[in-house]
This record gives C-alpha cells, sequence and structure tokens, in this order.
C-alpha cells in the first residue's frame, strides 16, 4: 500500500487541482445568480410519505389531489434547479384518479390495504439510472441516445406494487461516474439552497426535488456515496442499506463482478426519517426483510454510541466545524436524554481507505463505462488514450468525470496481486473491528464527508475525501445521511449514521431521534412564508391549500 512519499505525491497533485479550479470556479459563481425557489403553496407537499399514505387510505385527502400538488411544485422548481430529464405526469393523474376511484369502491379493508399496500397513491421520484417501463434509461449519457427501459427494476415493480406512484425520472452524471450532477443530455442540476451550487451526485436530481419540496421519496442507488454525499448536500436523508437485500437488475451502470452487489446499492431518500424503514420495507425482497426486522421497535436507551469527528488520514481535509459541532449536540443530547455516554474511538486503519475502497471498487469486471465500444459488451474497450485526446479536441460527447475512470482503471488493474492481497486483508480487519464494535447494539457516527455543499466544478479537488462515505461501501455496512439544520451561511448539515449488517432498524430509530431533537430536513428559507422561515418544523397549519 501506499508509503507515506506516494500519499504526498498524491496530495501535492490534489492541491495543484486545487488551485486551478479553485479561481475558475470562484469566478463562475460570482457572475452566477442564485435564484431564490418559488415559496411552497400547499400543505400536502408538507406531509411525510406516512402521513399521506394514511390519509389516502382513509379518504381524508384525494390521491390525485396530492400527485397534482407534486407535479405542480416539481414545475415551479425545475427552471431554477434542472432535475427532471422525462416525466410521466398525464399517467401519473390517471393512476391517481384509479386509486381514488377502487378507495371510493371500498373493495378492501384499510388494514389489509396497509398491509398489502402500505406506500397507496404515494407519488415517487426516480433516478434515471434505474429502469422504469417506458422511460428513458440512459445514465445521463448521450449514446446510445434514446434509450428506453423495456421493464421495470424488480424493486421498481415492489415499490409500484405497495401502491407508489412514479412522476419522473431525475439527472444524474454520465454513468453515475461523478460527485456532481451534470451531463451533454439534459445540463446541470443546481442546489435548491444556493443555485450556484452543486446538489452533489450521482443521485443530485434526486436529492435536489427532495430539499425543494417537490418531491417526498426518491429512488436512488449508492456505489461510492452516490445516495449519502447529495443527501447531505441538499439537507435531507439518504441510506445506503445492508447489501443484498434490494437486488441489482435494472441499473445502469451494472457490473459482472461477484462482488458488486456488495458494493452497490440501491439507496432509498426521503425528507422525513419516518419513512425510512416503511420505504427499504417496500424495496426489499419478501424472501429476505423479515431479516432486518423494521416493524421491531428500537429501544433507544439501550443502543451504544461510537464516533469519529475526523478521518485520521495525511490526505484528507480538515472537517468543516459545523459538521463537528452537529456531531457533538447529537452525542449531547442522547447523553441529556438517554444517559448514553458515547465512545469516541480511533481506528487507524482508516487512512487507508482510500486507496483500498477505490481500487476494490475499480477493480471489477465489465462495469458499464464511456469507453465501451459496445452497448452489450462493457469488457471491450476503445483506447483510453484517444478516447481523451478526442475529448481534448472536441471531438467527443462526453464529459469529463467519466473519463477518468479509465486510467485509474489501469493502474488499479496493474496492481500485484501481492499488493491487492493486502488491501483486502485490511478490508477484512476493519469489517472485523466494526463488526466486533456495534455487535447488534452500537451505531457509528461519522462525517458524511468533510465540508458542506460546495459550488458547481469544486469538487475535482475534494477527491481526497471521499473515504467518508466510500468507507461503509467497502465494508458493507448500512449508512444514513440525516441532516441536522442549516449553517451559518444556509447551508445544510448533517453526517451519517452506520450500523453492523443486518441493523438498519437502529440507523433509523436514531435518525427520527435526531429529527426530533434538530429538526430534520430544514427547508431552504425561500420556501416558506416569511414568518415561518426560521422554525421549518411547524409550518403545515401557516401554509395555504390549494385545489
Amino acid at each position: 500500500m501506499w508509503g507515506r512519499l506516494a500519499k504526498w505525491v498524491m496530495w501535492l497533485l490534489v492541491w495543484s487541482m486545487r488551485l486551478t479550479v479553485w479561481p475558475y470556479s470562484r469566478i463562475l459563481s460570482f457572475f452566477r445568480k442564485n435564484t431564490p425557489l418559488p415559496a411552497i403553496d400547499n400543505n400536502l407537499l408538507l406531509h411525510s410519505a406516512t402521513s399521506l399514505a394514511d390519509k389516502i387510505r382513509n379518504r381524508e385527502i384525494g390521491c390525485e389531489d396530492v400527485v397534482q400538488a407534486y407535479i405542480a411544485r416539481i414545475k415551479a422548481v425545475n427552471p431554477q434547479l434542472n432535475c427532471v430529464v422525462q416525466d410521466r405526469f398525464e399517467q401519473a393523474l390517471q393512476e391517481a384518479r384509479m386509486v381514488d376511484l377502487q378507495l371510493a369502491a371500498g373493495t378492501m379493508t384499510e388494514e389489509r390495504m396497509k398491509e398489502e399496500r402500505p406506500l397507496l397513491g404515494v407519488p415517487i421520484t426516480v433516478k434515471e439510472s434505474i429502469a422504469i417501463k417506458g422511460m428513458s434509461h440512459n445514465s445521463g449519457r448521450v449514446k446510445p441516445s434514446q434509450r428506453v427501459a423495456t421493464e421495470d427494476a424488480s424493486f421498481v415493480r415492489r415499490l409500484k406494487e405497495a401502491g407508489c406512484i412514479p412522476l419522473l425520472v431525475s439527472n444524474t452524471p454520465e454513468v453515475c461516474m461523478c460527485w456532481e450532477t451534470f451531463n451533454n443530455v439534459t445540463g446541470r442540476t443546481n442546489n435548491p439552497y444556493d443555485t450556484r451550487r452543486t446538489p452533489g451526485g450521482s443521485s443530485g436530481g434526486e436529492a435536489a426535488l427532495l430539499g425543494a419540496g417537490a418531491s417526498v421519496m426518491g429512488l436512488a442507488s449508492d456505489i461510492g456515496g452516490s445516495g449519502r454525499l447529495p443527501a447531505l448536500y441538499c439537507g435531507v436523508y439518504g441510506h445506503k442499506p445492508t447489501p443484498g437485500y434490494i437486488g441489482i437488475d435494472g441499473h445502469i451502470p451494472v457490473s459482472e463482478d461477484e462482488s458488486w452487489g456488495n458494493f452497490f446499492s440501491i439507496a432509498p431518500m426521503c425528507r422525513y426519517a419516518e419513512d425510512l424503514p416503511l420505504f427499504l420495507q417496500a424495496i426489499s425482497d419478501p424472501a429476505k426483510r423479515q431479516n432486518l426486522r423494521l416493524k421491531q421497535p428500537v429501544d433507544l436507551k439501550t443502543i451504544k454510541i461510537f464516533y469519529i469527528e475526523e478521518e485520521p488520514s495525511i490526505l484528507s481535509d480538515r472537517v468543516h466545524p459545523e459538521i463537528k459541532t452537529s456531531m457533538r449536540q447529537a452525542v449531547a443530547h442522547f447523553a441529556n436524554k438517554f444517559n448514553i455516554i458515547a465512545q469516541e474511538v480511533k481506528i487507524k486503519e482508516l487512512e487507508e481507505v482510500y486507496q483500498v475502497a477505490g481500487v476494490v471498487m475499480l477493480r471489477m469486471k465489465s462495469c458499464n463505462s464511456v469507453y465501451q465500444k459496445t452497448e452489450d459488451n462493457p469488457s471491450e474497450w476503445n483506447s483510453v488514450l484517444l478516447t481523451y485526446i478526442k475529448y481534448i479536441f472536441g471531438l467527443t460527447n462526453h464529459t469529463h468525470p467519466p473519463l477518468i475512470y479509465g486510467p485509474i482503471k489501469k493502474y488499479a488493474d496493474s496492481i500485484s496481486d501481492k499488493e491487492f492481497s493486502e488491501m483486502l486483508e485490511l478490508k477484512r480487519t476493519l469489517m472485523q473491528k466494526f463488526e466486533e464494535m456495534l455487535g447488534d447494539d452500537g451505531v457509528f457516527l461519522y462525517p458524511t464527508f468533510n465540508d458542506l455543499a460546495n459550488y458547481h466544478q469544486q469538487f475535482y479537488y475534494k477527491l481526497l475525501n471521499i473515504s467518508y462515505f466510500t468507507l461503509f461501501n467497502l465494508i458493507e455496512l448500512p449508512a444514513c445521511s440525516c441532516p441536522t439544520g442549516l449553517a451559518k451561511d444556509g447551508r445544510p448539515v448533517g453526517f451519517q449514521v452506520a450500523a453492523n449488517k443486518h441493523q438498519d432498524r437502529l440507523v433509523f430509530a436514531f435518525a427520527k431521534e435526531l429529527e426530533s431533537a434538530f429538526g430534520g430536513w430544514a427547508p431552504p428559507p425561500s420556501i416558506l412564508p416569511p414568518e415561518k422561515e426560521t422554525d421549518p418544523k411547524h409550518t403545515m397549519d401557516k401554509v395555504t391549500t390549494q385545489g
């Protein structure tokens, strides 16, 4: 593994990139205008998915009214955010009317509906890398153009069976290979809290819609923080589940490597913590989901809390002070309310995660990329050098981030078997340490990332910090990025909560308590009525309902 000299060389390379990119991005941000989003004018948008499902089942509200409210909100904010790749608004309204007719007919009891169709009538948005029959499924690529999914992914089918109504597919970077969200098909997606900034990636379209109050549930994916980083940047929840429960079909990119399903996961995203267990229950394989015990209550007084405020690596940057503050406030809250004394731990092996996680992921076989010669054979590549030369001279439609995959994939494949075995041994050591530490009653608090939402294009020089979120892909643990409010400059703040395998329920219970204590999703101030800008937890009674 890397010696100190190699690490310092990498650090210097990234700092040279910082000196180039930072002035450029700052100049662009100076000339770009931050465009505040329009205010929410319908209180249906401020209910959780759980609440909406209950009220639709009880016929307190109409499903068509809910779907129409979200369609109107999406149309209101998309000009500023640019999240939508393709919508299915007309079909969604037709499906909503059918739900209302079904409920009026009274053919199913409320209890049976709650058990068999727990999300009946709830609208959902979906990342464009995920297959919804009849919808764009190109993962931000120019070619193949106009690729349409011929069938639903298995987990999309389960959501529909649970009663969800898909509204659209949302923007993603090309082949999901960037931690910002832009491509040459749909363009650049903006952050709802500051449109000069990125919503993160690769699930940036979903995160931006959720943060703007234009979605209540977002179906995304996570292979290296792709669901959790955007959740941090847009102030919502993004969960990477325990591997093996959901399925990996119907997603681009995909890999034929046997370890892909351990690293990659479909990722539920939402605005309200109480929706996390319901969401994961709905998308999980019915034959396996009982092992998650998502309906079993968690006694928070019995949990153990471990935390690390900062990664022990010379490569990573300092953690933003308001992220550290939010973690300390959470630790203090659980000490005061539940008499739980959190333990700050040191895990030396974390300083190697940047390299190990990257190489393990990059060595996976037959993953979709911009280099593949044909759609059906991701293993057969065009020349990396020639493709880069074409990019330099403007002779290709590719964006730059997915091109980086080529040379670093070549580097990862060139690593000796002996060195790779050492990396796998470090992975096993980390997995064992976390398993022993967490047991079946522990949670681990860790920054989702070292910083808050950056201006567009600044992520290039933040790449040495990705081990904050790739850690949990590497060691195959469930982890959720949880919002804890807004920083002084208005950007969302939060951190990750992780637990042992199959203990997603502990993460969700902890997230719900954090939400109760610190407010969870704090809407961008511009979308709330003026008198409630500083108190986003209590807005529903003050917002006028339309329709």
